[in-house]
């Protein structure tokens, strides 16, 4: 379990053309002080030990901004705050978010002194045109070598990646998720680019100068990438942007593909792919088939909404559609 903190954009150099971290970066105060902090976390945990998670290992995050790009006494202060924590066998550890160009040998020392155990890593993209065109300031290269950094320290490393920013078409993209499985990751973050109210990006789309991916694109995408990590044994730890009020907000979202629950559309893309897969070309008209699947993926199969089962009662006009739990690997049968 992670208990979050967001830094509200501080530490950050300039400002991405995507970038609104007032609508995207949480509702901590910019300044963690430390009653404030020792407070969540005592909360959190009281929380988590009414419930059904009290026995899984927590960890103290610093999200929503440039963590290595605050001064070092910031630093230091947040991370002694979390280290309290640790001490005491509450938190087993910390991690943090930061920009590929704001690492030095010295910054990762410090924090793997601190006990900060992964590091989450906005590289957003591999492509330097995309990056340059989306105003991140840095290079595919300086991603490379953080992320080689990092591990040379033992840390875990996570890097943030964006489908649909500017100059990409798509290929850049996936050619992005490809170049990643040879890093050596932990894991990935991924979510579709948004146009979010008073960014830079903003006045490029209502000018038409940004056209944005639309949710099928983004949902499509999204599922070809999540196909290349999990062929690579990368974990997906994300899938599209946490829904908050503010960004589900009246006007904080002026286009691009946003749905509350993005990663459940992907999920259900990957199963009706796979699901079509298995059942090529067979005619199923008028059958009862009986459809196998792996525990704890059936709500997935059934997609958003159960989009997959009406979509395969239409597209194969089946008599009768049930789903079991498999013993083995996904399967189906037909009577």
């Amino acid at each position: 379990m992670i208990i979050p903190f967001f830094l509200r954009n501080r530490g950050c150099p300039h400002r991405c053309r995507f970038c609104n971290q007032e609508i995207s970066g949480g509702t901590d105060p910019r300044e963690l002080g430390a009653d404030y902090f020792h407070e969540k976390v005592r909360a959190f945990l009281a929380s988590a030990a009414r419930g059904k998670k009290s026995k899984q290992p927590v960890e103290i995050a610093f999200y929503g901004g440039n963590f290595t790009g605050l001064t070092i006494r910031e630093q230091e202060d947040l991370l002694r705050m979390a280290r309290r924590h640790m001490e005491n066998g509450t938190v087993i550890g910390v991690r943090v978010s930061t920009r590929p160009d704001c690492l030095r040998d010295e910054d990762v020392e410090r924090l793997a002194v601190f006990g900060v155990r992964t590091v989450e890593i906005g590289a957003q993209s591999l492509e330097d045109g995309v990056l340059a065109a989306s105003g991140r300031g840095h290079t595919a290269r300086d991603a490379v070598a953080a992320v080689a950094m990092l591990k040379h320290r033992g840390l875990d490393v996570i890097l943030h990646l964006m489908a649909g920013l500017p100059g990409d078409d798509g290929s850049a993209f996936l050619d992005t998720v490809s170049r990643t499985t040879a890093l050596g990751l932990r894991g990935v973050r991924i979510h579709p680019t948004l146009v979010l109210a008073g960014s830079p990006l903003a006045e490029d789309f209502l000018q038409g100068r940004y056209v944005p991916l639309t949710l099928p694109e983004a949902v499509d995408l999204c599922r070809q990438a999540w196909d290349i990590l999990e062929k690579a044994r990368i974990a997906i730890i994300r899938m599209g942007l946490q829904a908050t009020d503010i960004l589900s907000g009246p006007g904080a979202v002026l286009g691009g593909p946003y749905h509350p629950a993005f990663g459940a559309l992907v999920a259900s893309a990957r199963w009706r792919e796979r699901t079509l897969a298995l059942i090529g070309g067979a005619d199923l008209e008028g059958r009862k088939a009986v459809f196998f699947v792996p525990p704890g993926e059936e709500s997935s199969f059934r997609g958003h909404g159960n989009c997959n089962i009406k979509f395969l009662r239409n597209h194969c006009r089946l008599a009768t559609l049930e789903i079991k739990t498999a013993v083995q690997d996904f399967h189906y049968l037909c009577g």
